[in-house]
């Protein structure tokens, strides 16, 4: 089985640079599958899943009061910005001496501040820990060793994960990783087009185009590192090993995080830094640059340099991670004395005390590490080698967010290419093309399309050839009880599905005449004109063509530059290579994107605006402050999915966007194309 394998496979040593050889069977592997597994191994009443609770915590106490006060979201979350997490409410008074905000708010919102003390701590949510799960003797059934709910479908215990491990109970970690389902996709597909499936448990550990992928932050889709935050990270450390790589997984954890470890540790590789070691633990953190990564190295340095036993500084790093100041301070003279007598002095044993102590909070194990690590390079490894079934596999599994920053990477990757729809070729998913070494979007995936709808499409392609033309398609779809209709054929046209067939590409006029002949066959009448976006008689904008194609299908490539001198925007448009160079000191700039989101928020000053815009798969904000958005107000009103042009300042925002954002300015030019 899965699990099992899985489990054998922990912890064998990489030999010759490959992978442990694992014939897996690639079963399903999400949480029902698990849960399945479990209970066919030990019993359905002997399983039961770990639940947890979190809590109510200063900041969030904060935010929660003030969504029901109608307060300053802003101003909240400078607030909370100032105080921790794991704060009393005398620390917050404390820290208020020092920080004005603080001390105003404070005085603003006094009942926030007096009910804060009884609601620490107390219990908020119920929910399901991702992959603990609790297997009783068969004595007795579960609800008769501890008590249990029912959530989702499982049986979900009401004690926590400490209070089980305390009483003696077997707790395991069985993660249902979606990952393991794309494997067996993107291996089928592979197979399908004629190619010889790797072995990906087999891989070389050394491919150079592999790390240069990373380098370049090219993550999409890629296990445990597919986030911004961690392909910002790749792109600034450059991995270059699967050490490397194991390492970026645990940096990117609070612990690490918290004490500016991920940028020491690129510095030291990649700039010289000059690295520096904790008392006695050169050995130990020498492949880290004198950094404390991983647990293991905090048990190495209990037993090494504190001279304690294996389970005793396994015990003491479990207590750190728990935070049981009671338990660590009973083991803190002990481990004082094992320095002391390797010659350290109470400031070096002080000194490496605290930061292990402080990395400890949040920090990550080793084996779990490599294991996400293997993992994260077996997907990059498909991507370089395999890129037409790997997103063929990714883009078919993604969400809405996550397609725009896939089409992004294969854009600048160039490995392969992305189309629109086609009725000869598209499946009712993404379907991959050997012959043109693309990705064609599924016909399901254009809006206000079914299932059942493609499904007929493809299955008249299959069993009577492809189709010849767009009257052809018409008639071999004109039958009683047809799923396609009126709609579906004007969206096919209007995304682009005939295109090919037609000849129409990068013509929007004949696009405009395919449209009216179509009604001229089907004799369409409009009951409303008014409602109706296909109107006969007028020739669309080149724009409107991409719009729509937007709307319904979410993927379209805008020259938005020509666009923006079409309206007579003149202010210089803003390239690509200006939009990925900070501007530090601000520019004037032209610019276009399809509006994602429009979001309208007050503060002291008044109100004011913040857009999220697309621009051919980028995403980027724009900012239109008080004076600015009581100009503009009026043309925000439905602005999202519309293309929107515009001028401003291009300026580099450093503590919340990091990156180039735009600023309206009064004299900005601002128009909205429906």
């Amino acid at each position: 089985m899965l699990v099992n394998k899985i489990n054998k496979a922990k912890g064998k040593k990489l030999k010759g640079g490959s992978l442990p050889d694992i014939d897996l069977d690639f079963e399903s592997s999400s949480r029902d599958m698990v849960k399945k597994y479990m209970e066919d191994r030990f019993g359905e009443k002997q399983v039961a899943s770990v639940g947890t609770v979190t809590t109510f915590l200063p900041k969030g106490i904060i935010k929660d009061f003030d969504r029901q006060l109608d307060n300053n979201v802003i101003l909240a979350n400078v607030i909370t910005s100032i105080i921790d997490d794991d704060a009393s409410v005398e620390d917050i008074f404390r820290r208020s001496a020092n920080e004005p905000k603080l001390k105003e708010y404070i005085k603003s919102n006094t009942d926030i501040f007096y009910m804060m003390d009884s609601i620490l701590g107390q219990p908020k949510t119920q929910s399901i820990h991702p992959c603990a799960i609790i297997v009783f003797p068969q004595v007795m059934q579960t609800e008769s060793y501890v008590p249990v709910r029912k959530q989702k479908g499982l049986t979900v215990t009401d004690w926590n994960g400490g209070e089980l491990d305390n009483s003696g109970f077997l707790k395991s970690d069985v993660l249902g990783i979606l990952q393991l389902d794309k494997y067996a996709q993107i291996l089928r597909l592979i197979t399908k087009n004629g190619k010889d499936a790797p072995n990906i448990y087999k891989l070389p550990l050394e491919d150079s185009e592999v790390f240069r992928f990373f380098g370049n932050g090219w993550n999409g889709d890629v296990f445990q590192f597919g986030t911004e935050l961690i392909s910002g990270y790749t792109k600034y450390m450059k991995p270059q090993t699967i050490e490397d790589l194991i390492a970026v997984n645990a940096l990117q954890r609070p612990g690490p995080m918290e004490n500016g470890y991920p940028t020491i540790y690129a510095k030291c590789k990649n700039e010289g830094k000059k690295v520096e070691y904790l008392w006695g633990t050169e050995n130990i953190t020498k492949d880290t640059y004198g950094l404390l990564v991983y647990q293991e190295q905090i048990m190495q340095v209990c037993q090494e340099v504190g001279g304690l036993t294996a389970i005793e500084a396994d015990d003491i790093r479990r207590a750190m991670g728990k935070k049981d100041a009671k338990y660590l301070a009973m083991w803190k003279e002990r481990l004082y004395k094992g320095f002391s007598e390797k010659g350290a002095t109470q400031n070096e044993f002080e000194k490496a005390w605290d930061v292990m102590m402080e990395f400890a909070k949040y920090s990550f194990n080793k084996s779990h590490s490599a294991a996400y690590s293997l993992e994260g390079y077996i997907c990059q490894y498909l991507k370089v080698h395999y890129p037409l079934e790997f997103w063929t596999v990714a883009l078919g599994n993604a969400s809405e967010t996550n397609v725009l920053r896939f089409l992004s990477e294969i854009n600048a990757s160039k490995g392969i290419k992305v189309y629109p729809c086609d009725v000869n070729v598209s499946g009712i998913t993404m379907t991959s093309s050997l012959e043109d070494n693309a990705i064609f979007w599924g016909i399901e995936s254009i809006k206000g399309i079914g299932e059942t709808t493609a499904e007929q499409v493809i299955k008249e392609r299959k069993e009577n050839g492809n189709y010849t033309s767009l009257e052809n398609f018409i008639d071999r779809h004109s039958f009683k009880g047809s799923k396609v209709k009126k709609g579906t054929f004007e969206s096919l046209v209007a995304c682009g599905a005939f295109d090919k067939l037609h000849n129409l590409e990068g013509s929007e006029e004949k696009r405009d005449a395919l449209l009216k002949y179509f009604r001229q066959l089907k004799k369409v009448k409009i009951a409303k004109p008014e409602r109706d976006i296909y109107t006969i008689g007028e020739t669309h904008e080149k724009w409107w063509w991409k719009l729509t194609q937007k709307r319904l299908t979410g993927i379209a490539t805008v020259d938005y530059k020509t666009i923006c001198e079409e309206n007579g925007i003149n202010m210089p448009f803003a390239t690509s290579s200006v939009m990925s160079s900070p501007q530090k000191y601000g520019i004037d700039k032209s610019f276009g994107g399809y509006v994602l989101e429009c979001k309208i928020r007050s503060s002291s000053r008044g109100r004011f605006a913040s857009l999220t815009i697309e621009s051919n798969y980028k995403t980027y904000r724009i900012m239109m402050w008080n004076g600015e958005y009581e100009i503009f107000k009026d043309r925000l009103k439905g602005i999202e999915k519309s293309f929107l042009i515009f001028s401003g300042e291009l300026k580099y925002e450093e503590k919340w966007t990091k990156g180039n954002q735009f600023t309206l300015k009064d004299y900005s030019d601002f128009i909205v194309l429906k």
